[in-house]
């Protein structure tokens, strides 16, 4: 019932979850996936379709609020939230008398921007399970926002300028969030600038930020997204100590050295190891599908459980950055 093919795809139908390749209906989870293509028809939430507007100006857009059941021929499809950053949905089909979940990326625990992910039981899942590996198992957030807030105002008592690399989408915003309602004075990048602007018509209130200009950035956080870490503007800025914000943080003298930080900090926005396992648990699923990240590894941990688990792609090295 379920193939992949550089994308995940209902057999039968001409839907397809996240496709990579150019199909004629695809479902886009969403916004910083990495599967944005030009399809024929998209399935999105508004937030989703808001946020990728201009690089899917050439679809048909079907946008589908969360909790709006409809047909598709054959298929009933809702829409569901999945705790990830705003709009990230998850889809829910009933299908030749199954009711079939792809999850895209989630989160079980809240943030500061997402919508809180909704649950339902199942008959198959599919799963995407970036961290299923043991060792990804996150802190709670709130010790990590201590930690962050403390690099920050510990550089700028020593007269240092704090500069935090982190995802353009989600875990950025959660930080401007966070350290703007402390009184933090905010210097952002461009792409992270926009992304904020989007929120903000959302209804996500912000405070104390404004676009990065190299002159006026004195005794303030800069944020800049982290793939620029070498890059003219971020070297340009003297007198700087240097943050990492990301899931891939926990492995940290890895992230260090990669990113020649002063300091790492393990925080994500999608589901860690035991929010992996406690999701399946509660969904309770007679059959099992997992996708991208640690599939392979995380299928063994789930059969050990006694699911019906296996990973539905050709296990590759996994890409982090």
């Amino acid at each position: 019932m379920i193939e992949y093919d550089e994308g995940i795809h209902l057999k039968g139908t001409d839907l397809w979850f996240d496709s990579q390749k150019k199909v004629q209906l695809s479902f886009i989870s969403n916004a910083n996936t990495n599967c944005i293509v030009s399809h024929e028809k998209i399935i999105a939430t508004p937030q989703t379709i808001k946020l990728l507007e201009k690089r899917i100006k050439n679809s048909v857009v079907l946008p589908c609020p969360f909790n709006h059941p409809f047909s598709l021929g054959r298929i009933q499809i809702e829409i569901i939230p999945a705790g990830y950053i705003p709009g990230s949905a998850q889809i829910v089909v009933e299908f030749d008398g199954k009711r079939i979940i792809y999850t895209g990326d989630f989160k079980l625990s809240p943030n500061e921007t997402s919508e809180p992910i909704q649950i339902k039981k199942c008959d198959i899942l599919i799963m995407k399970c970036r961290y299923g590996l043991p060792k990804y198992v996150f802190p709670s957030p709130q010790g990590v926002v201590e930690s962050i807030t403390d690099f920050v105002e510990n550089s700028l008592l020593s007269g240092k300028i704090p500069v935090l690399l982190v995802e353009t989408l989600g875990e950025a915003q959660d930080i401007i969030k966070i350290l703007g309602n402390k009184g933090h004075k905010l210097s952002l990048h461009s792409s992270i600038y926009r992304t904020v602007k989007i929120y903000e018509e959302f209804g996500i209130r912000f405070s104390n930020y404004e676009r990065f200009r190299p002159s006026q950035i004195e005794g303030k956080v800069v944020l800049m997204p982290f793939f620029l870490r070498g890059s003219e503007v971020v070297e340009r800025i003297e007198n700087k100590k240097i943050g990492v914000v990301m899931g891939w943080a926990i492995d940290k003298a890895f992230t260090k050295s990669l990113f020649k930080a002063d300091e790492v900090f393990p925080l994500s926005n999608i589901a860690g190891y035991d929010e992996l396992i406690q999701f399946v648990e509660i969904v309770k699923p007679k059959e099992v599908y997992l996708v991208y990240g640690f599939s392979t590894e995380f299928a063994r941990t789930l059969q050990k459980r006694g699911f019906n688990a296996k990973p539905l792609e050709t296990p590759s090295q996994l890409k982090l950055f």
